[in-house]
């Protein structure tokens, strides 16, 4: 039973080892077959109009340059805007950019920063209204650009709706640890993302430099910036919309080691992500799917150990995969690591942070798993599953009568679903989402598939989303007013389950006029 069991194992741990080790090669190929395939786009003639936001807080040393270099930017004056968000700044921040002009500044004043996440969302939700801007450039106030990089954008958004573009990090008094990952970022430039990017896969985006078209954030109505973890998250949620953010090498920011800030999702989330997102219905999204095993890409450690452990096992005792197997996906790893550092131009000592990278990032895992710190008695406290949950009543109708139900809207680990209840029955949505919203959306198609329908705000004609990253777009406002008397004045806002004796179905908004429709009401 025992030798089954570990047979069951290798072969696992094998097969695991042969994916991985061919998917690295072919990353590899493509990264070095880069200049063959790249495109000409000196001919390009159109502009696209766009807004560069810049979210900054007390970045006084940076921030004024990179102003100066944004309006020295080879792109027609007319066709971009820079706005820059002052989170709470409390140093000479404002009176400088106001010197230099050039700039919409938006200061933020409270007790404490609002975030990025916060900011940046307050700040779209005033935008999307904008006319005529096709695209929106996210960029941190550390960062410094070529006078060539909204040409590159420019470029590039003839393609790609969703851009992540390169970081260089240059060593400014730079510790060890900062050098290890400083030549990490530059190996996963040259090869990895850059490989990715030729494949057409998606990369998680980096908030401190990504583009996002207008039609994107018209169907997403969210950004997601808080860290690294909900970058991820949002990242799989352009994703599994058919908007893959793609990596483009030629859209360079320059930072500081000083100035940036190194930002790693947690590995217990990476699991949580992959356990709520994986599910019959991504199985026909080839990119997202890949997106989603790319979650388990293992340590360089780890895979050279499973490869050691199956060769060791395959030349003692009888396996499926024999020795030269193994010796075969050891050659294969070798030659493809080898053309990766020829093909960055790593020399000998980058070489060794390079090396160094695996066991460090192995350590810290470690570190953070729960079995290990139960291990070394770091907390004998069992880790609480974050779960948070609101019941609201809403009323359901199937054209003739009317029921009182009601809607348990539940938050596990940062992932959302619903269950709708009525009497001793019950529905619960399909999957976790990123968002309430989709939750809640996806319950009311379910119930519309049987013939009834949820009588609340997101489904009214009179509803209109507002933009909330943090909050996971739970409001909205409700135009009836200014519908009904063409006012200016003040949209009331809502929350997605309200409701009212006003609701109108949204088809009503697609299919003719609201108005004639109260008339025949």
């Amino acid at each position: 039973m025992f030798n089954k069991l570990l047979l069951c194992i290798i072969t696992i741990l094998f097969l695991y080892a042969a994916i991985f080790t061919i998917y690295f090669a072919l990353i590899v190929s493509m990264s070095i077959l880069k200049s063959k395939n790249k495109k000409n786009t000196d001919t390009r003639k159109e502009y696209n109009n766009l807004i560069v936001i810049i979210y900054s807080h007390n970045n006084e040393k940076t921030i004024v340059n990179l102003l100066e270099q944004l309006k020295k930017q080879d792109y027609p004056k007319g066709n971009y805007q820079i706005h820059i968000i002052l989170d709470n700044c409390t140093d000479n921040s404002s009176n400088k950019l106001e010197f230099v002009g050039g700039a919409k500044l938006w200061r933020l004043k409270d007790d404490v920063p609002f975030g990025k996440d916060k900011a940046v969302s307050w700040l779209l939700e005033n935008l999307l209204s904008f006319k005529r801007v096709d695209g929106y450039v996210f960029l941190n106030a550390n960062r410094m650009v070529r006078t060539d990089f909204l040409s590159k954008i420019n470029e590039a958004l003839q393609e790609n709706p969703v851009i992540v573009g390169s970081t260089e990090i240059f060593l400014e008094d730079a510790n060890y640890y900062e050098k290890v990952f400083s030549n990490v970022n530059e190996y996963n430039v040259n090869i990895m993302k850059l490989g990715r990017s030729q494949l057409g896969l998606a990369v998680p985006i980096d908030s401190d430099i990504t583009i996002i078209k207008h039609e994107v954030l018209e169907k997403v109505r969210c950004i997601d910036f808080k860290d690294a973890n909900s970058e991820l998250k949002y990242s799989f949620l352009l994703t599994g919309v058919n908007y893959p953010p793609k990596f483009v090498p030629e859209i360079k920011t320059y930072v500081s080691s000083i100035d940036y800030e190194i930002r790693r999702p947690d590995f217990a989330f990476k699991m949580s992500l992959f356990r709520h997102c994986f599910n019959p219905g991504v199985i026909t999204n080839f990119k997202f799917l890949e997106f989603l095993f790319s979650l388990f890409k293992p340590n360089p450690v780890i895979l050279i150990g499973i490869i050691v452990l199956t060769a060791t096992y395959s030349f003692n005792y009888k396996f499926m995969f024999d020795f030269p197997w193994s010796v075969f996906l050891a050659i294969v790893l070798a030659v493809a690591f080898g053309f990766s550092i020829y093909t960055s131009q790593l020399y000998i000592k980058p070489l060794f942070y390079l090396a160094a990278c695996p066991f460090l990032t192995l350590a810290d895992t470690i570190s953070k798993m729960k079995i290990f710190k139960k291990l070394f008695k770091f907390t004998n406290k069992k880790k609480k599953v974050n779960v948070e949950k609101i019941t609201v009543p809403v009323n359901v109708t199937n054209g003739r009568n009317i029921f009182q139900c009601y809607l348990d809207l539940i938050s596990e680990d940062g992932f959302k679903k619903a269950v709708f209840r009525y009497k001793n029955k019950k529905q619960e949505t399909a999957q976790s989402f990123v968002r309430m919203c989709d939750a809640v959306k996806n319950i009311s198609d379910i119930l519309e598939q049987h013939g009834f329908r949820m009588k609340i705000c997101q489904s009214c004609a009179y509803f209109s989303p507002k933009i909330d990253g943090t909050n996971n777009m739970i409001k909205g406002y409700c135009n009836k007013k200014a519908m009904e008397e063409n006012s200016d004045g003040d949209i009331p806002e809502t929350l997605l389950w309200s409701e009212c004796e006003f609701y109108i179905p949204q088809e009503v908004n697609k299919v003719i006029d609201i108005s004639n429709y109260i008339k025949n009401k």
